[in-house]
């Protein structure tokens, strides 16, 4: 049977898996710091996403199973690093969705057309998350009470 994928386009797979797999990480980090400091929307908001990035993790999964290749599932190392407050947590996760935003672009640029399909759809998850941190910081930024935004968070 040929090779549906290149090395290079499984490797670059790969590592957008762990890196979707380090991101849901992250956001069960921040929502532990969230609950601990009682911000219980942005809590609840964080572990949503942790399960939104663990649904782009099965997505690259499917995709690499319909190719003929398996994700691999590799270790993730523990996040420490400590969060104290709500812009704290909001930065820290643009970080990660720009960081996701970067490795997607740089994989649509070496990709086949039928990876690029796949690569497109999340270089737009990816844009629309960058761009909803980049509000709910210009927002935290502008208000003395984090405890509405946090309220709005839970719904």
């Amino acid at each position: 049977m040929k090779d549906l994928l290149s090395s290079q386009e499984i490797e670059m797979i790969n590592e957008l898996g762990q890196m979707e797999l380090e991101a849901s990480q992250l956001y069960l980090h921040l929502a532990n710091s969230m609950k601990s400091i009682n911000f219980f929307g942005a809590a609840s908001f964080f572990t949503n996403e942790s399960n939104t990035e663990r649904e782009h993790y099965t997505k690259l999964e499917d995709f690499m199973n319909n190719m003929g290749e398996q994700l691999e599932v590799r270790a993730i190392s523990a996040v420490k690093a400590p969060i104290n407050d709500l812009m704290e947590a909001f930065e820290a996760a643009l970080e990660a969705e720009m960081d996701l935003l970067g490795e997607y672009e740089d994989a649509w640029e070496k990709s086949s057309p039928k990876v690029k399909a796949l690569l497109h759809h999340f270089i737009e998850l990816q844009s629309d998350s960058v761009g909803e941190y980049g509000d709910l910081i210009a927002r935290l930024s502008r208000t003395n009470e984090p405890i509405l935004i946090d309220q709005e968070l839970a719904k």
